[in-house]
């Protein structure tokens, strides 16, 4: 025997058309549960220390560098004194220095130095600092070179310490192209204050060269022309003013002390000349 009850046909209908979207609604929710807790890898600080050493060499060798930057502090949090420090420390290093982030590349191996000054790895380090600097340094020669000085510094402090490596010869080329840099960024202010006959301040920039990078006879030669010719045109302004303000560096001159500097430099280019023939 059958039962009616009012209303029934309609309540049928509005299940059938509710049930494949109730299932859709279900399976959407089924798939996220299982994308977020069966693709996502274990935290560092759920896995022992060698598990979380090899996690972040795996995510290293993929260059995962965010990756690796993330694990290696939670690593260093969860085990601060294991034997793997070390070395997941020198893959953040590694990593920063890979992803072009140079100021923290500098200091992440700087830190694992002061470590582990006799590390087999220390010469690498060593030469990385010098060349997160020297990719930091702008190639124009109009602009700011601290991060050449620097790399150059980096550097010497390298070959100090590992002459007998395979980046040793690396090394020397590199210092050698950014002294170069240097050198003509000292000429471009140098011609920068001459243009505008600001004799002092193209001075100081012209004996810089002379001083420091005098084994570039094309900058030597007319760094010893123009500083004499420097000299010359300070000495006629003091003779003109006695109290002329002629700067920290040249407050105790005379007219005659001056020009016998620019004798001075103009023979050491004779001499210079006369070597070459």
């Amino acid at each position: 025997m059958k039962f009616f009850v009012p209303g029934m046909p309609t309540i049928l209908m509005a299940v059938r058309r509710a049930r494949p979207a109730f299932l859709a609604a279900s399976l959407a929710l089924a798939g996220a549960s299982i994308a977020t807790t069966g693709c996502e890898p274990p935290a560092i600080s759920e896995l022992s220390a060698e598990q979380g050493i090899a996690r972040i060499r795996e995510r290293h060798a993929d260059a995962g560098w965010e990756k690796v930057v993330s694990d290696v502090n939670e690593f260093r949090s969860r085990y601060p004194y294991t034997q793997y420090a070390s070395e997941a420390e020198l893959l953040q290093a590694d990593a920063y220095f890979q992803s072009s982030r140079y100021p923290e590349a500098v200091v992440a191996y700087e830190d694992f130095l002061r470590k582990q000054p006799t590390h087999g790895n220390a010469d690498l380090a060593y030469f990385r600092v010098g060349r997160s600097y020297d990719l930091q340094s702008p190639e124009e020669v109009d602009r700011e070179q601290a991060n050449s000085l620097k790399a150059i510094e980096k550097y010497a402090m390298f070959l100090e310490r590992f002459s007998s490596s395979q980046l040793t010869p690396e090394a020397k080329q590199r210092i050698e192209a950014l002294r170069r840099r240097v050198a003509e960024h000292y000429a471009f202010i140098a011609h920068f204050y001459w243009k505008k006959d600001l004799y002092q301040g193209a001075l100081t920039r012209y004996l810089a060269i002379l001083r420091d990078y005098g084994t570039y006879e094309d900058l030597r030669a007319v760094a010893q022309e123009r500083a004499a010719r420097c000299y010359e045109e300070l000495a006629s302004e003091l003779e003109k003013d006695p109290k002329s303000d002629m700067s920290v560096y040249f407050k105790n001159e005379t007219p005659a002390s001056l020009r016998e500097k620019a004798k001075s430099i103009l023979a050491r280019a004779d001499t210079k000349s006369g070597e070459r023939k």
